[in-house]
This record gives structure tokens, C-alpha cells and sequence, in this order.
């Protein structure tokens, strides 16, 4: 018999089976078991496949990778319109993210053609140059704080240089973003945060007008849609999203990934024994350690699964649900580089498909091989625990490693 008390706070024409409580900012199941994805699978146990919470304002929740696979790039009934639990009001857009099709597409190849597979291909060397830079900073002494020192600082300085942003902004930009995804962040201070985030991209895109450089501002600058220059509105949007992806996914993803690895002397052992299989030691990690929970608003009457979605409801395929998903991944638990059949949707699926995927991997892969070349045995220091951060996108803090000091 389900709680009077919480029936009256999910819509009537949701049943009763069908009501499963699930905090998107701080659910309990992942302090539970000390980890964020391990954490979210309990609910491949505990709920139906389509279930509604009503925490945060209330929301469905999809939980496998098959029904995700259909929702994301389903633009007939589900709209990236809105994408934040709780929902906020706010008039910041980000292009093209908050954009659908048929408006999307014009964007969307704006930022395809500066991360395309040929012009990330030609950055390795300069990403490569910049994992070894950060490691020469901490090698020496045998330990360091990997999530803001390597995790953040290696694909943050590559995002930073590539765009035109001065590095001694780095510990600014990294504040401004911890604000925008703390899950104690009210929405009305959120609406702050977006306000702040686009008042810095304008001001880069202003001395850009002036004075251009070779940079990817500058290059934005000299983009077109429909035969016409990208509006400051545009521009300042656009600004915004690719502030927010290239100041925390990929960072989170790497900490995810290396706070595992320095649980693993085996794996760490054979990446150092045989680096082809880093590539597939990527491709698992983004499944094991998939981060992003990507909200849909329902535009239009729809049932999945059985599931009555209504018009105005939000909808949250959680994509580390897709990677630990066990009808498509046998014991999604386990890390393993040799999985056959291995299915993820860490960078989502559909016209909405993460741009920067590319360089994602392929920083993934050169601080992988960079990092177990030189540091080929390292361990996370005796006696800490990260702390963890859930909500739209998970991440890891205070990451303590530590190595053998080099002769």
C-alpha cells in the first residue's frame, strides 16, 4: 500500500506500482554503497523499468538502455527545452543544446566543424604535450590531489587554451562551474550562476570583435546560420554550454576512472604491458563511470512502457543507469576491459549526441597512456574517501593518490 502522504504528491494518472522515490541531487542508495553508478543500479532492482519520482519537483525516470535509446532522439514528444531537476524559470539558453529539430541542426554544425574527428586528430600532440606537463608537476613528490590537480586541471587546460581563455582564470572557472552543478545550489541561485557564466563568455567574445586571435572564439565569431553572422545572443549561448561541458565532464570522468584504476594493480599492471588495449580500457570506463543524467520535458501525450506521460511532465534518462544496465551488460558491476558487446550511452544518442566525444576520448586516452608510463604503480592514499557529487552530472572530490618517488 503505497504512502497517502506521498500519493498526494504524484499526478493522479500515475499508478501506484509505478511510484518509486528517487532523489536526483543526493539519493541515498549511492551513499549506501560508497558508489555513484553501483549506487543508482539498485534501482534496476527496487523500480520498474519507467518509474515517477517525487522528489525535486516530481519526474519520470527511465532506467534501461533500450527505452533511453528510443526517448533521446524521440523530438516529436520530448523536448531539450528544459533541462534541470528541480526545474528553474530562466531565460539562458544554451545553443544547441536547448534547441530542437529542425533550429538544432543549424548550430549543431557550427560546433561540429571544429570537432571533427580530422581537426581533433591534428590536437593529440598538444594534448599530449599537456598531460605531460601536469605530470611533471606532481611527480616528483610522490602524491597529489588528482581531481582538481590532473582530472580537472589536463582537460580544462586543453579547453581553456583551445577556446582562448587565459589560464590564470582557471581556478575562477572551475568556482563558477562547482556552483552550477552543487546540488545545494537553489534554483534561484542557479539562475545567478547562468547570469555570471554569460556575462564572461560576452567579454571574451568583445576583445575577440577587437582584436581576433587563433582561437575557437574567434573562429565563432566567423561562423554563420541560414547565410547570416551568429548573433551576440548566439554567440553568448553557444559560449555558455561549451563553458559548462568543457569545464567539468570530461574532469569528472577521468577522476571516476582513476580512482578506480589505483584500486586495481592488475589492470594498471597490463595497461603498462599492453597500451593498445587502452582504447577498450576507455571505452569501459565511460560505461562503468558514465556521469550525465539528461532531463527531457514531455511535449506531447505519450505512453512508454506503460508508462501515461503527459504534456509538461520532465522525464530523466540517467544515463549511468544505461552503462550498468544488465540486460545489456552481464554484471555491469564488474570493470572489464575484454567485455564483449559493450553497450553505453555516456555521450547520449540522437541529435543531441555530445559534440565533443572526440576529444573526450581521446584526452581520456592520451592521460591514460601518459600517466601509466610514468606512474606506472600508484594507489589511493591509506585512510581517505572521495566525496561524491550526483545530480545532472556526477562527479568526484578529493581524490588523495600516491605513487613511489622516482629515483
Amino acid at each position: 500500500m503505497i504512502d497517502p502522504e506521498l500519493r498526494k504528491r504524484v499526478p493522479a494518472h500515475v499508478r501506484d506500482d509505478q511510484i518509486v522515490e528517487y532523489d536526483y541531487v543526493s539519493d541515498p542508495r549511492i551513499a549506501k554503497v560508497g558508489d555513484v553508478q553501483l549506487g543508482m543500479h539498485l534501482l534496476h532492482e527496487e523500480a520498474p523499468d519507467v518509474f515517477y519520482s517525487p522528489c525535486n519537483g516530481g519526474f519520470w525516470v527511465v532506467s534501461r538502455l533500450d527505452i533511453m535509446s528510443k526517448i533521446l532522439p524521440d523530438t516529436e514528444h520530448f523536448s531539450n527545452k528544459e533541462l534541470v531537476i528541480p526545474r528553474i524559470v530562466s531565460d539562458a539558453v544554451m545553443i544547441p543544446l536547448n534547441l530542437d529539430p529542425p533550429e538544432h541542426l543549424q548550430y549543431r554544425l557550427v560546433l561540429m566543424r571544429h570537432f571533427d574527428p580530422k581537426s581533433i586528430r591534428a590536437m593529440e600532440p598538444f594534448i599530449r604535450a599537456w598531460a605531460n606537463k601536469l605530470i611533471d608537476k606532481v611527480i616528483a613528490q610522490g602524491h597529489c590531489e588528482f581531481a582538481e590537480e590532473i582530472g580537472a586541471a589536463f582537460p580544462v587546460s586543453v579547453f581553456m587554451e583551445l577556446m582562448g581563455y587565459p589560464l590564470d582564470q582557471f581556478e575562477e572557472f572551475r568556482r563558477i562551474v562547482h556552483a552550477f552543478f552543487a546540488p545545494e545550489t537553489t534554483p534561484e541561485e542557479r539562475v545567478k550562476v547562468q547570469t555570471k557564466i554569460l556575462e564572461t563568455v560576452a567579454v571574451y567574445f568583445d576583445e575577440r570583435r577587437k582584436a581576433p586571435r587563433d582561437d575557437l572564439v574567434s573562429k565563432l565569431l566567423q561562423e554563420k546560420v541560414w547565410d547570416r553572422p551568429l548573433t551576440t545572443d548566439e554567440l553568448n549561448s553557444i559560449g555558455f554550454l561549451l563553458f559548462l561541458a568543457g569545464l567539468d565532464t570530461v574532469a569528472n570522468t577521468l577522476s571516476f576512472t582513476f580512482n578506480y584504476l589505483a584500486q586495481d594493480q592488475k589492470m594498471q599492471e597490463r595497461l603498462g604491458a599492453d597500451p593498445e588495449i587502452i582504447p577498450s580500457f576507455v571505452e569501459e570506463a565511460l560505461r562503468r563511470f558514465s556521469i550525465v543524467q539528461q532531463p527531457r520535458l514531455v511535449k506531447k501525450d505519450v505512453e512508454i512502457n506503460g508508462a501515461q506521460m503527459k504534456a509538461g511532465e520532465m522525464v530523466v534518462c540517467s544515463l549511468p543507469l544505461a552503462g550498468m544496465d544488465d540486460h545489456r551488460n552481464p554484471m555491469p558491476e564488474v570493470f572489464d576491459v575484454d567485455r564483449k558487446d559493450r553497450a553505453h550511452l555516456a555521450f547520449s544518442v540522437g541529435p543531441h549526441t555530445c559534440v565533443g566525444n572526440q576529444l573526450a576520448r581521446l584526452e581520456m586516452r592520451i592521460l591514460t597512456e601518459e600517466w601509466i608510463k610514468r606512474i606506472p604503480r600508484f594507489w589511493r592514499k591509506a585512510g581517505t574517501e572521495p566525496e561524491r557529487r550526483i545530480g545532472g552530472v556526477a562527479a568526484l572530490s578529493n581524490l588523495y593518490l600516491e605513487w613511489p618517488k622516482p629515483h
